[in-house]
């Protein structure tokens, strides 16, 4: 997890640093300081870190006008903000901008420790969360089409006909809608992701020395021209089917 402390005393971001080091936390922390709400709008934006612990006061700029450009840039970042006022307008002020947490200098290591946790764990899983949706968008008439769905269909009908456009109707959406958000999610067309599926089951099917060639070709879905099976096998596995088999057969010692 990339972590941002923002604070104009050298000697406090050197601190919060150790802290996060003794912390141990699993997921582990890469930590950028500034000393400036400048340095620290440069560094955001160039690594984009989930977590931003920032002070108030600093020469320069406010830290709240930082929290508040950060929230609008990304609500999923994890905001934390330190202050040496303890002031309910200064933390009014600074849930308002979107802050997630507020804890008062000086710093106390079982409350940063407590407050840090807690707020990584929370921004881990809306990260997370975020990522498994990117394949999820709402569009057609349905609502919502997910790219996994579609996945998981592809590997339980493998030996049926299946085509992108096809697939588009399923999922009641536009043929072009339905192309690019499954190549945006998968990193590939449909037909590649297809044939590519296919090759992954065929490889097992081949396993079984008692299933024919052509048996094979059919449950991948090549019942009319199983010589195209072997044509796409061999250009995507670099063998034949029948070389596959046999060097799985020997590497099996049969």
């Amino acid at each position: 997890m990339k972590v941002l402390i923002v604070d104009d005393e050298p000697l406090i971001c050197e601190s919060i640093t150790a802290d996060l080091k003794r912390m141990g936390h699993p997921w582990g922390y890469e930590v950028f300081t500034a000393q400036s709400v400048a340095c620290a709008q440069e560094i955001y934006y160039r690594e984009e870190p989930e977590f931003v612990i920032t002070d108030i006061h600093m020469p320069g700029g406010s830290g709240l006008i930082l929290v508040s450009e950060i929230h609008k840039d990304n609500p999923g970042c994890a905001l934390l903000v330190l202050s040496a006022y303890d002031d309910f307008a200064y933390v009014r002020n600074a849930f308002t901008m979107g802050a997630w947490d507020y804890i008062l200098k000086p710093i106390a290591f079982s409350e940063l420790e407590a407050c840090v946790r807690r707020l990584a764990g929370k921004a881990m899983a809306q990260k997370e969360q975020d990522d498994a949706e990117k394949g999820c968008r709402g569009v057609g008439q349905q609502g919502l089409f997910c790219v996994e769905d579609v996945a998981d269909y592809v590997r339980q009908h493998v030996a049926d006909k299946l085509s992108a456009s096809e697939m588009a109707r399923k999922m009641a959406v536009s043929y072009s809608s339905f192309g690019k958000l499954f190549r945006e999610h998968m990193g590939m067309p449909f037909s590649s992701y297809l044939l590519w599926q296919r090759m992954e089951c065929a490889k097992e099917y081949l396993d079984n020395p008692h299933l024919k060639i052509k048996q094979v070709a059919s449950k991948v879905g090549y019942r009319k021209n199983p010589q195209h099976f072997s044509r796409d096998f061999t250009r995507l596995v670099g063998m034949s089917p029948k070389e596959y088999r046999a060097q799985k057969l020997r590497a099996q010692g049969k």
